[in-house]
């Protein structure tokens, strides 16, 4: 009985020694880029949560200075999934760059304080015709700012032809603006939060609303490559983000610290921002094809295509 006994313990303590390793192992190792806006809180809290874990993934999230460089670097294979604007997303699909789209990130609502163009506090703008000649101040030329503020002087009655777009970095926007060097900018929160506090600046137009009331501003991808020969992963990753983004729909509260802390902007300023709203479900091409027609309509991209060739096989039928 005694030498019975030894044996089923020793059987139990080896067993459990070679379960740790072997369950270690069978974690998937993968980096994620994300710029450090508001975008980045659900998948901080699916990992803060253990969500990532929970799904076989061993996750590393990094931060990175823009959706451009995301997406650079998850082509060279930095990261094996990355948050980039859908906007650019579009044009990098219209170029052939073999990226497909895995979950939605965030969703532009109207109703929300999300994100605003800006002008400096005493400037007499008051419509669009007033920015006829004027400077609009983007991070990009051609991105998701310069198409939503040029449909919004067209909508508006303005002369879309008329304004000056330069590139200038979001950490400059709000500077030049003050020192008259541009007249607009779009700022997102938690950085348009840190904005409107200092008052130097006012919120001006919701120029987004050009584009559509609902619209993905950006979008999770990888690589066909890493899709193909990852599909399980790939919907594994998509179902964490939907968990996520659920919870941090209803959680803003409990969420602003960890995007505080990441985008190394105070709590008091994230917590008196207005917060993002996310897709919470898998991608719905309803919220994808205003941001392809925007593109057509200001010559980003040369033709129109349907959305659903932008999204993933792995993850269509999702629900």
């Amino acid at each position: 009985m005694r030498r019975q006994a030894f044996l089923a313990t020793t059987a139990s303590v080896t067993a459990l020694a070679s379960a740790r390793p072997s369950g270690a192992q069978s974690l998937q190792s993968i980096a994620i880029g994300i710029t450090p806006t508001d975008d980045a809180t659900p998948i901080l809290y699916a990992q803060q949560a253990g969500l990532l874990r929970k799904a076989g993934f061993n996750a590393t999230i990094e931060k990175v200075v823009s959706g451009t460089a995301t997406l650079t670097a998850v082509l060279g294979g930095t990261y094996q999934f990355g948050a980039t604007s859908a906007i650019a997303y579009v044009s990098a699909h219209a170029k052939g760059l073999p990226f497909e789209l895995v979950a939605p990130g965030g969703l532009y609502n109207s109703t929300t304080d999300f994100v605003w163009t800006l002008v400096r506090k005493d400037a007499p703008y008051q419509t669009a015709r007033d920015f006829n000649g004027r400077t609009f101040g983007v991070p990009a030329v051609s991105d998701l700012n310069t198409i939503a503020f040029l449909g919004w002087m067209e909508a508006n009655g303005g002369d879309p032809k008329s304004v000056k777009v330069f590139e200038v970095p979001y950490s400059v926007i709000v500077p030049a603006i003050e020192q008259g060097r541009i007249d607009a900018g779009t700022l997102i929160q938690p950085q348009l939060g840190l904005a409107l506090r200092d008052a130097k600046v006012r919120g001006f137009a919701k120029t987004y609303d050009a584009i559509s009331t609902h619209f993905y501003i950006t979008c999770w991808l990888t690589t066909s490559s890493f899709a193909s020969a990852n599909p399980d992963a790939v919907r594994r990753f998509a179902g964490v983000m939907r968990e996520a983004e659920i919870y941090c729909n209803a959680h803003k509260a409990d969420t602003a610290e960890m995007l505080a802390n990441f985008s190394a902007i105070d709590l008091d300023t994230v917590k008196g921002g207005g917060r993002d709203v996310y897709g919470a479900s898998y991608l719905d091409v309803n919220n994808l094809q205003p941001v392809i027609d925007a593109c057509v309509r200001y010559k980003v991209i040369d033709k129109r295509f349907d959305a659903t060739d932008l999204i993933s096989a792995a993850v269509r039928g999702l629900h």
